[in-house]
């Protein structure tokens, strides 16, 4: 009966002998060519002449060059993903977020596995244990990442299937939309107009700049970073029609730095038509302005939307919007418009791709059901 074909990668039964006083080890391994080789290694004693063979083994199947394999470790398997990663175009930000993740909570817990070990159950166990101790965002990244990491693996025969893809989803936390009424946006533009013209515990005239950016967010339903990266060849006086054009944002690069990002978060060009309110305060501020930016920092800078925060949560200390945050406005202009003209305005207006995203996350939801009660009335029987 003809012996079994061993597996790629896999060797067969170790023999020892001794000679001449030190121990010989030998077995045959089929290679990842396809061919039988066989490997001898010697030692002192018996075990040292077989650990050693063993050890042979596995540098062997270790991967020189662009090669994977089962006994390949997951560190290794990073490295070959992220250089091919990094070769496309990114965000800076997304390139430093995902270095840090894949760093500390990949290859630091999990990068000394070999991905033959890497199980559908560990994955899970890992993702679970990350979501407890780093939280949601942490773990979905590290989500994104492996699978990404094991989709290449799979796709160079390295393993059979991609386990990350059996894990559980991971569970996203339950995140109530927020928005500001019209008569809440009446009480926060007066109040920080006001603000803006008042003097700090020193008695020096304060230099916030809040109310203007927050009358733009309002008019655009933009991000804050985008709106701190508008400069004056974005905003177009046409006429009795102001548009804006927004299509790039404030971000940190792959050192942590605030810059301007030439381009937004979904990579859009969108131009918007500004309401007169709008319109009034930027024409105000083209004539006072003295550099290219129109909502630039105290000192003509880019401006940063951690500092404005900061200013804003200053502000509102002691009032009943205390620990609000700007970002809010734009679940109020998406909500304002879908209940005005339609989800879909609602979503242009915002530049998302999907309307999926306009309803589950800035659209508050709708909780008055509509007047059906004429035709619920023929149950009066």
């Amino acid at each position: 009966m003809a012996r079994p074909t061993l597996a790629l990668g896999t060797y067969g039964n170790i023999t020892t002998k001794q000679v001449d006083g030190h121990w010989v080890a030998d077995a045959r391994i089929r290679d990842m060519d396809g061919k039988s080789r066989r490997v001898t290694r010697s030692g002192s004693t018996k075990a040292r002449a077989v650990n050693s063979l063993k050890e042979a083994f596995r540098d062997r199947l270790t991967p020189t060059g662009t090669e994977l394999s089962r006994t390949s470790r997951v560190s290794a398997l990073s490295k070959m993903w992220w250089s091919e990663y990094t070769e496309q175009l990114h965000a800076p930000g997304t390139l430093r977020r995902y270095e840090q993740v894949l760093a500390t909570h990949v290859v630091i817990p999990l990068g000394d596995l070999r991905l033959s070990e890497v199980t559908p159950a560990r994955v899970d166990r890992h993702l679970k244990s990350l979501t407890r101790s780093a939280g949601y965002s942490s773990a979905e990244i590290a989500k994104v990442l492996l699978t990404a990491m094991f989709k290449m693996a799979a796709r160079l025969d390295a393993i059979d299937f991609n386990p990350v893809a059996a894990a559980a989803p991971i569970v996203s936390p339950r995140r109530e939309i927020t928005a500001f009424t019209l008569e809440d946006v009446a009480w926060l533009r007066t109040h920080l107009r006001e603000w803006d013209r008042g003097k700090d515990k020193a008695g020096r005239i304060r230099t916030t700049d809040l109310a203007d950016p927050v009358d733009m967010f309002l008019a655009t339903g933009g991000r804050p970073g985008e709106i701190f990266a508008i400069d004056w060849t974005r905003i177009e006086f046409e006429g009795s029609s102001t548009r804006a054009v927004i299509d790039q944002t404030m971000a940190k690069d792959r050192r942590g730095k605030w810059v301007i990002q030439p381009h937004t978060k979904a990579n859009k060009k969108l131009r918007v038509t500004l309401p007169r309110f709008a319109s009034e305060m930027l024409l105000r501020r083209r004539i006072d302005s003295y550099g290219a930016l129109v909502f630039p920092s105290s000192t003509g800078t880019p401006r940063i939307p951690d500092n404005f925060r900061t200013q804003w949560h200053a502000a509102l200390l002691g009032t009943r919007f205390e620990g609000r945050l700007p970002k809010e406005f734009r679940a109020t202009v998406a909500t304002a418009l879908r209940d005005s003209v339609g989800i879909q305005a609602a979503q242009h207006q915002l530049g998302h791709s999907h309307l999926d995203t306009t309803e589950r996350h800035y659209a508050v939801p709708v909780t008055d059901a509509p007047d059906v009660s004429s035709v619920l009335e023929q149950f009066n029987v």
